[in-house]
């Protein structure tokens, strides 16, 4: 009669677990050197993003407000801003299908539900809060589908021209934005339309007085401001809104340190159907330059910066 033996049960495959605990929200010095050395080979081949680790400072509670017109344009202007201060994202067009990939262009579905993926992924990364709004993108739309670019960016016609999208999204955003201490806005550089009905909704709570004593600040939009001149559109807005009576608009870098920077690089990992690699290389030279380029400043300059016009009364 042979012996019992008693035989175990599966045991879990430790690369799973592993991969389970790699969600975008753990720094990477919070894993073994042993996993760390897995966890640098996935890296490599793209196929998870990690966090940084937090500073004391990283106070979400008191984060700023941006309004994101789609998934992803917060995390591409504020990326290395949120990475050091946190921050909400409101995404406003966040119901999106466009792409260039003709893979994902016939399955619209599939790439809806994987660019809300994507933002979900960045902002753990970046330590961000996301709301999704559910306005339906430009392209998406009948009046938009074909030109969902406008020119000049820092005139209101484009977004007069959907007066009953323009009021929807001012109402949408002025309990969300109540009692916000600081809130980004897109400057418009491009001129994508959905940009700038956001710019403008916001801009209507200013007019009406429905923003109590928020700062206003204006990002300059990425990638476009790589390929558009975001002073310019900053000089023609300011104007605008100075003849209005809204005040002016002042230029301001937003340091970025190596942390910070390298954070925003890997958040902008996550975005992979609709940014480009290249693009996300290009947008952190810029982020570079802009530091450089900071004149009169005491200390050294920081590594990377971000640029926003803050509106004053």
């Amino acid at each position: 009669m042979g012996r019992q033996v008693d035989v175990p049960g599966p045991v879990p495959d430790r690369d799973a677990v592993l991969l389970s605990h790699c969600d975008g929200s753990r720094p990477l010095d919070g894993f073994t050197a042993a996993d760390r050395g897995t966890i640098g080979r996935w890296r490599r081949h793209g196929l998870l993003l990690m966090a940084p680790p937090r500073t004391a400072g990283h106070a979400v509670a008191e984060a700023p407000v941006i309004v994101s017109p789609h998934p992803d344009d917060a995390a591409l202007a504020l990326g290395g801003t949120v990475a050091r201060q946190g921050g909400r994202f409101l995404d406003v067009f966040s119901v999106e299908t466009w792409t260039r990939d003709p893979y994902y262009g016939r399955r619209p579905a599939t790439t809806r539900r994987l660019l809300l993926a994507e933002e979900a992924v960045a902002a753990r990364v970046l330590g961000a809060r996301v709301e999704l709004l559910g306005f339906v993108d430009a392209a998406d739309r009948d009046l938009r589908r074909d030109r969902f670019f406008a020119d000049p960016a820092w005139s209101d016609g484009s977004a007069r021209e959907e007066p009953e999208l323009l009021e929807a999204v001012t109402e949408r955003l002025a309990p969300l934005l109540d009692g916000a201490g600081l809130v980004y806005v897109p400057l418009g550089v491009g001129g994508h339309v959905d940009h700038l009905a956001c710019r403008e909704a916001v801009l209507e709570l200013a007019r009406g007085g429905r923003l109590g004593g928020a700062q206003v600040a204006f990002y300059e939009d990425q990638p476009y401001s790589l390929f558009s001149a975001a002073e310019e559109t900053a000089k023609r807005l300011g104007a605008r809104l100075a003849e209005a009576g809204l005040g002016a608009l002042r230029p301001r870098l937003l340091p970025v340190d190596e942390t910070a920077a390298l954070t925003k690089c890997e958040a902008l990992g996550a975005y992979r159907i609709q940014v480009r690699k290249g693009i996300i290389q290009r947008i952190r030279r810029h982020d570079m330059r802009l530091a450089q380029g900071a004149q009169g400043a005491a200390a050294p300059a920081p590594p990377a910066a971000e640029r926003v016009w803050l509106m004053y009364s």
